[in-house]
């Protein structure tokens, strides 16, 4: 197993002048050119980033150390306990225990100054040149992405993501997450597998450290999970920030028929959690969240 494509900013990297223009947050200013780490979008690294990402193995990605200011990650950490019970939508069957923000959530300022800021259309340009992909969607209301929380013994098996946008239906071309775990270490569980689609067998490993952002190619070919399950000390929580990028059509091969998260490599589940998995995309999450409520009062 190989280590995962990892870019880190050169020594060269510019510094804000001291009266930029900036935004204070609980107190905390941030100056907006230094959001984030300008070496990664100076024009000339384009060929290098994007020659590193099509190169990885098992399947396009890049790993970015230090692509964002950590002053505004920990702010965007300290977002998650401030949502509602209702903010959020939770899964938990034979692949998944986990819980992640639910769409159109107001999120809080950092977190939002986040997606703001790789909504953008500098950004989403610097996106394009680096994975080649022409014509990124953006997707501000947070279909599938958000905050995401994996608490103690949560996992997520190994997967390929739906293929469409479940309301737009646009196609899902690429996954790019932030990670928030202060301290992580590889024992803590949680590690987000690349495996070969092919041989069923893990190739690349990517540690849920903080300020570490992990992007990737979503294809049918793009077998992915962290299915070892979160054994961090004093009941810690694995979380991170995710976002999707989407496109009018693809020509890559992958077919247009639409189709949910899909769990190719063998596991436990039992038809019915199958089709609750299906049920999700179309149902309102409160049902969800209602039902197992009163499931556990009835316990």
């Amino acid at each position: 197993m190989s280590e995962a494509s990892t870019l880190t900013p050169s020594s060269s990297a510019a510094t804000a002048q001291p009266n930029s223009d900036h935004v204070v947050i609980d107190g905390v200013s941030l100056a907006f050119d230094e959001i984030l780490n300008p070496d990664y979008l100076a024009p000339k690294r384009a060929a290098e980033l994007h020659d590193a990402f099509f190169n990885a193995k098992p399947f396009p990605h890049m790993v970015f150390e230090g692509l964002f200011n950590p002053r505004l990650l920990e702010l965007v950490l300290a977002d998650f306990d401030r949502l509602n019970w209702s903010d959020w939508r939770r899964y938990d069957n034979a692949n998944e225990l986990k819980r992640g923000s639910a769409p159109k959530t107001r999120l809080g300022n950092a977190s939002q100054l986040y997606f703001n800021t790789i909504y953008s259309g500098e950004f989403v340009e610097f996106l394009e040149k680096v994975t080649g992909i022409e014509g990124l969607v953006t997707d501000p209301e947070l279909f599938a992405g958000g905050l995401h929380d994996i608490p103690p013994g949560g996992k997520f098996a190994m997967h390929i993501d739906f293929n469409q946008h479940s309301v737009t239906k646009l196609d899902n071309r690429l996954v790019f997450i932030t990670y928030l775990n202060k301290d992580w270490r590889p024992e803590y569980g949680g590690g987000l597998e690349l495996w070969d689609v092919d041989t069923n067998e893990c190739v690349a490993n990517i540690e849920p450290v903080f300020g570490r952002t992990a992007m990737f190619y979503q294809s049918s070919k793009s077998l992915h999970g962290h299915p070892k399950p979160v054994n961090a000390p004093n009941g810690r929580h694995r979380r991170s920030a995710a976002a999707y990028f989407y496109s009018n059509g693809r020509s890559d091969g992958d077919g247009p028929e639409f189709h949910t998260t899909q769990f190719p490599v063998a596991t436990d589940a039992v038809e019915f959690e199958k089709l609750r998995n299906t049920l999700k995309y179309f149902v309102p999450p409160v049902l969800f969240d209602a039902a197992r409520k009163v499931k556990s009062l009835l316990r």
